[in-house]
């Protein structure tokens, strides 16, 4: 059995009302869905509920939609990933999904086919407390030759991260992105009610967020060089 979009969204394919006419021939469902997910968040994209398919009766199910496997030995319900993988939306290994499927006895592995891959590596930087630190620790982490990573920065930062100059003094040349997902670490509000200079200075750059010619990016970075100057 299979299952396509007449749209280019699918709200609700209606999978989980079918009726398998005979359960003694081995039924498979091929369609595109979101397993187990959120009808608020993924709506368009056919919410399937893995409970449902079960209590159909499926003996092999292949979805798509999710680029990366969810493989498990002889599991009956599968993203099977894509075969090769096309960038950091679909980390992970991909390949294809290979086996013999009898009554009651499936039999199904993963084969690898690309050597290569792409993975994300958090690293916080709460305890890091400069650019060229960092830079080092980032150079210290292990990469396969075979993978293409990208560095997400977590925590909260004490220095002003210019994502430029660390990418280009980072000497694994497997590492494309680096992502800044780190916060100030400094409490900002309770500067400002400072009666110092700095209390003045913090009160007056977070008024300047309210200006719409200024991003918060820009602000928090001028915010940064400003305190380590005092």
């Amino acid at each position: 059995m299979e299952y396509g979009f007449e749209n280019y969204y699918e709200e609700d394919l209606k999978v989980n009302k079918i009726n398998l006419e005979d359960k003694n021939k081995i039924n498979i469902l091929i369609t595109h869905g979101s397993l187990n997910s959120s009808k608020m968040q993924e709506k368009q994209y056919n919410p399937i509920s893995e409970k449902e398919l079960e209590k159909i009766g499926f003996d092999y199910v292949a979805l798509g939609h999710i680029h990366e496997t969810n493989y498990i030995e002889n599991k009956k319900i599968v993203y099977p990933s894509s075969t090769i993988s096309l960038g950091f939306d679909e980390i992970g290994k991909h390949g294809m999904i290979v086996g013999n499927i009898e009554k009651n006895n499936l039999k199904i592995e993963f084969i690898n086919l690309d050597e290569r891959k792409f993975e994300e590596i958090n690293l916080e930087i709460s305890e890091i407390n400069s650019q060229e630190e960092l830079i080092e620790k980032i150079n210290e982490i292990k990469i396969d030759e075979n993978t293409w990573t990208k560095i997400i920065l977590t925590g909260k930062r004490k220095f002003e991260i210019n994502k430029n100059i660390v990418f280009n003094l980072i000497k694994n040349k497997n590492i494309l992105k680096i992502k800044d997902e780190t916060k100030l670490n400094y409490n900002l509000e309770e500067i400002s009610k400072e009666q110092s200079l700095k209390g003045i200075f913090v009160k007056e750059m977070l008024e300047l967020m309210e200006n719409e010619e200024y991003t918060k990016d820009e602000i928090e970075k001028a915010i940064l060089i400003g305190l380590d100057a005092f």
